[in-house]
């Protein structure tokens, strides 16, 4: 239908501005070609060339956009976009558009009207409802009076000449407590559904046409019910505060009757009203690595904390698992910006994630936006960061389709808008992440060296010869690929220490059999999370997680073995991809904030803990 086909274009044309001009782009006077309508912009309107060379347009009677509230004080009218979730588009913005016509009523000279487009609005999540504002001056006696009538017959016959079902009437509706005349348009069929009305109302000689489309009669009611006047004081959310440095009192949250709250964060959702299931700790630590913390035990929340790993506070789905939100508390002691720069530097390598404005209790926030692919479609997520004191928060909002991460976002209250200073926690304000974390600073980074098949690291302490076993050491090149296909670089210490800091892993060594079994060293580079089992809860988290986006069942477990003459944690692997078995097994060490992965792939569990006992201590 023409008028649904408008509003499309109105949003995909709106999208394009926002996009090209940042919202902010001073408007262009430019030439309307539009052979039924002479759109008046607002500069120069006493000179502007028009039917009616000597009407002019007084700035009184019209409406400011700001930050998506439109007002006119003149009509006494307001209309808060960021209230009710609208776009809302300014006069100075619409001069960028065309005045949007139905082509088949555009006739030459007929109905020629001279007016201001003072603004346009529409729903954020897509063209449902839209609303129009435009100023007329009356040029004649009783003006308004015949352009309703005029309009009322140009409606009748384009609606009721077209549509059994049509019904076109004069009525009145209700604008802020006022009843004023509105032309009401209905489609009531079984395949459309369509509802406008137009309202009128006049203030000296000027008068204003509010048209409001929508689904239905409760769309246009709705909209309605929007307009207040200007001095009405509309319930807005307290401003939230998203970046404290006064040392806050570390707390957890807590799910009571579907309803989650967190002083520390001033949070609350309510799981009840948005059907949402909160998961418990078990199921939590499940999906996003095991750690030492219980949320009825405080102290070990700060020791999990001190090591560098996160504490996820809270992991809620909709009961289709088509949207999931959950909240990640983390102690650092960087700034907000510097700790978000960190995390998209990490997630840019796996996702390709961007930065993203993302808005939360009605305030624009920097955040990061990023899709997870998987085997049977995809998740688009984004993430917003909250920084109390030395604890900073990720909030999570995403799911299974386009506008889930804005939805999730939603679901968020402000509990007090309170921050709970506490000078309790000036005493823990001297404790550093991984405090009481033995960190051996005494040493030099180096990478390993490869000579004769024999492979050997002095930082790790470890050698491998390609001989045991049958195996072959692959060259540098080819153990790194992922990182460059031009075969440029000469893979030496700055090269290395240049992809280590950009947070990226290297392949030390990589050796294997025939293609089929292989046995690979890398480093990786953590300015973090520096405790080592920390490190390798992180690991099985994240193994799991490219397996399930794979659609893979996989089964992984931590134990302790001997290995390099000390008891040792290792994470084993069992998975079965198209019939064929695949087991990894996978050791760790750590020298300062670097950490070495040694990891075995075989067909069986037997031969990759075989190929992992071929790594030797250095004989000193």
């Amino acid at each position: 239908m023409k008028r649904i086909l408008k509003l499309i274009i109105i949003w995909l044309i709106t999208v394009i501005i926002l996009l090209v001009s940042g919202c902010g782009n001073k408007s262009k006077k430019v030439e309307n070609t539009d052979l039924e309508n002479t759109d008046l912009e607002n500069t120069d309107l006493e000179n502007t060339d028009l039917e009616y060379p000597d009407l002019e347009y007084s700035n009184l009677y019209l409406g400011e956009v700001n930050k998506d509230v439109y007002v006119n004080k003149m009509f006494q009218l307001k209309l808060n976009g960021k209230a009710h979730d609208m776009y809302v588009i300014s006069r100075e913005e619409l001069g960028d558009m065309k005045e949007y016509s139905d082509t088949d009523s555009i006739q030459t000279g007929k109905d020629k009207k001279n007016y201001v487009n003072d603004m346009e609005a529409f729903d954020k999540s897509g063209a449902h409802r839209y609303v129009s504002i435009k100023i007329y001056r009356e040029i004649e006696e009783k003006g308004m009076e015949k352009y309703i009538e005029t309009e009322l017959q140009k409606q009748k016959k384009e609606y009721e000449g077209e549509y059994d079902n049509a019904e076109v009437k004069l009525s009145t509706q209700t604008l802020t407590d006022k009843e004023v005349q509105s032309i009401d348009i209905r489609l009531n069929g079984e395949k459309i559904e369509y509802a406008e009305s137009i309202l009128y109302m006049k203030v000296d000689d000027y008068f204003i046409e509010i048209k409001v489309e929508g689904k239905d009669s409760k769309d246009i009611q709705e909209v309605l019910s929007m307009f207040v006047k200007p001095d009405y004081e509309e319930h807005v959310e307290p401003k939230y505060i998203f970046d404290v440095d006064a040392n806050v009192k570390l707390s957890v949250g807590e799910v009571e009757n579907g309803i989650y709250t967190n002083k520390m964060l001033n949070l609350k959702v309510d799981g009840k009203a948005n059907d949402l299931r909160f998961r418990n700790d078990e199921e939590i630590k499940d999906k996003f690595g095991y750690n030492d913390s219980n949320r009825a035990d405080i102290e070990s929340v700060k020791e999990v904390l001190n090591k560098g790993d996160y504490f996820v506070d809270m992991h809620a789905t909709t009961p289709d698992n088509k949207l999931a939100i959950a909240i990640f508390v983390y102690k650092s002691e960087y700034d907000l910006n510097t700790f978000l720069e960190k995390e998209l530097n990490k997630l840019k390598k796996e996702f390709n994630a961007s930065k993203k404005t993302i808005e939360l209790f009605g305030e624009e926030i920097p955040g990061i936006e990023f899709t997870k692919v998987y085997y049977d479609g995809t998740a688009t997520v984004d993430l917003a960061f909250i920084k109390r004191g030395k604890y900073i928060t990720i909030i999570s909002s995403g799911g299974e389709y386009l506008l889930a991460p804005k939805d999730g976002f939603k679901l968020f209250e402000v509990l007090d808008n309170q921050v709970e200073i506490d000078s309790d926690e000036t005493t823990d304000s001297s404790e550093s992440i991984n405090e009481g974390e033995e960190v051996d600073n005494n040493f030099e980074f180096s990478i390993g060296e490869i000579n004769n098949g024999i492979y050997t690291n002095k930082m790790f302490g470890i050698r491998f010869d390609e001989k045991t076993l049958g195996m072959k050491i692959k060259s540098r090149e080819e153990a790194n690929i992922k990182y460059d296909n031009t075969g440029e670089k000469k893979w030496d210490i700055n090269e290395v220490s240049e992809i280590l800091d950009n947070g990226d892993k290297f392949v030390d060594m990589y050796a294997d059999i025939e293609n089929k079994s292989i046995l690979s060293v890398s480093i990786k580079k953590e300015d973090t999370l520096k405790d080592l089992d920390s490190y390798i809860n992180r690991q099985m988290a994240g193994l799991k997680d490219i397996y399930n986006m794979k659609g893979e069942y996989v089964e992984i477990k931590k134990d302790k073995d001997e290995f390099l003459g000390e008891t040792r944690t290792y994470i084993s692997l069992h998975a079965n991809i198209y019939g064929q078995d695949l087991y990894e097994r996978a050791i760790y060490l750590k020298v300062g904030n670097y950490f070495a992965e040694i990891s075995a792939f075989a067909g069986d569990e037997l031969s990759a803990k075989q190929m992992i006992d071929t790594i030797s201590k250095i004989e000193e």
